[in-house]
């Protein structure tokens, strides 16, 4: 049976990670995303020098209190990252290796001023060119990379993305298939289906089809039984990775609040996974 993923991303950036583990196990969650976008807050541990010894304090921390994770956001400067090797970014691979993680969420590189249809071979390109050392390197690590679509071109396409993991030609790269990214571009359900075995994982979460809301499944108005619907015809092997993450957040204040929002994500995940 598929696992139900949250995201250390449901508590402000900056928030000690264990602290979080505590939360989350507590709700009711065993498998974890860690968000290393929210770790770049002063004296992150993430940013300084003892970052391998945190990661793997945080693993051995896991495991004591039953807690697995499995994916994480990873992060980078594309103004580095994509034209030289970016250490920030290459060091989301190492922590994600000594956390144990399966893959790494990351983001496609835009082409500026070439955002249309036309221009997709050259994102691809372009793409494949960029990432190549970089999946080099998670392969040496055992780490998977995943590649996200995004709410804008080129990365709002599902073709070039398929395009961009053949051209890597690796089987630690694929794509992960972000639900909210997806509904705003007007990307149905069934278009997915040409990834086949490239989609690795998910970040799920709902809007309302104009903005970039990150709400709990079936808050919004995403076709959520025409995913389910697709993913079980693709035989979809990955979990389910929640990223729904904004009105925890606005709730920050009120602990009761975030209890009963984490309580009815665990629900909607069990509705979900009940319909693949």
């Amino acid at each position: 049976m598929m696992k139900i993923v949250n995201t250390t991303s449901v508590y402000m950036p900056g928030t000690d990670v264990f602290w979080v583990i505590d939360q989350l196990k507590e709700a009711g969650f065993q498998y974890l995303d860690l968000a290393l976008d929210y770790c770049f807050t002063p004296g992150n541990p993430f940013l300084s020098d003892y970052y391998m010894e945190w990661a793997k304090e945080l693993k051995a921390y896991g495991d004591q209190k039953g807690i697995s994770f499995y994916q994480c956001h990873g992060v980078g400067d594309p103004s580095v990252f994509y034209n030289q090797p970016d250490d920030i970014a290459y060091r989301s691979l190492e922590v994600a290796q000594a956390l144990g993680i399966q893959w790494v969420a990351m983001h496609p590189k835009e082409i500026a001023g070439m955002t249309d249809e036309q221009h997709d071979d050259l994102f691809v390109s372009e793409n494949v060119k960029w990432f190549t050392p970089f999946v080099k390197k998670a392969e040496d690590l055992g780490v998977g990379v995943a590649i996200e679509n995004l709410p804008w071109p080129n990365a709002n396409r599902v073709k070039p993305l398929k395009e961009i993991v053949d051209g890597l030609n690796s089987s630690f790269a694929g794509v992960c298939w972000d639900t909210g990214h997806a509904h705003i571009n007007g990307t149905k359900p069934d278009e997915i289906e040409i990834l086949g075995d490239r989609l690795v994982t998910l970040h799920l979460h709902d809007n309302h089809g104009n903005g970039d809301e990150h709400l709990i499944p079936m808050d919004g108005t995403y076709d959520w039984k025409g995913l389910m619907r697709v993913l079980k015809k693709m035989n979809y092997k990955g979990e389910f990775v929640l990223e729904a993450h904004h009105q925890m957040l606005d709730a920050k204040d009120n602990p009761a609040m975030q209890q009963e929002l984490l309580a009815r994500m665990i629900e909607v995940g069990n509705r979900l996974i009940a319909l693949v």
